[in-house]
């Protein structure tokens, strides 16, 4: 049975997987600093598809998942007392490549079954396909994770933090 929200307070974890599509290789971010708004950057290329996966720390049921514009087709991969797992495609077409000193910010939405809602920005430098070495300058992401809460009456999630690991 997959948990529902509905206690003053609870916390939950997701973890947010991205590697590309068509060979699993990994995604990579870099520490910017106080250059920007957000102090990592994650590295992706345009016209590209990614799979991305979301495990839910306890399981929750989901019901719209969108990254950028537009929902995904995704499959529950597995689900157990643990946790959830969800995996979905993602392709960056129609995304313009980032000029010198400029990021994006890349809204992952989660809508779960019982309405509630989850919105996440995370901050990324989109590169051409030509550039085969700046996108893979910095460190491995094994996954995101959004350490977030919700309180009793909210019909949104409080992201308190988003890590890459």
């Amino acid at each position: 049975m997959m948990a529902s929200f509905t206690s003053e307070e609870r916390a939950f974890k997701v973890d947010i997987n991205i590697t590309k599509l068509d060979d699993s290789s990994p995604v990579f971010y870099k520490i910017d600093g106080e250059r920007f708004k957000e102090t990592h950057t994650l590295k992706l290329q345009i016209e590209t598809t990614y799979r991305v996966s979301l495990e839910f720390r306890p399981p929750v049921e989901v019901s719209e998942i969108s990254i950028g514009e537009g929902n995904l087709e995704y499959k529950l991969k597995r689900s157990d007392d643990k946790s959830s797992c969800y995996e979905c495609s993602w392709s960056t077409n129609g995304i313009t490549e980032s000029k010198n000193k400029d990021r994006l910010h890349l809204l992952i939405f989660v809508k779960f079954a019982d309405n509630k809602q989850l919105n996440a920005k995370v901050q990324c430098k989109m590169y051409s396909l030509k550039d085969k070495n700046h996108i893979t300058w910095g460190t491995c992401l094994k996954n995101l994770q959004l350490d977030c809460k919700i309180k009793d009456g909210q019909t949104y999630v409080d992201v308190q933090q988003v890590l890459f690991k």
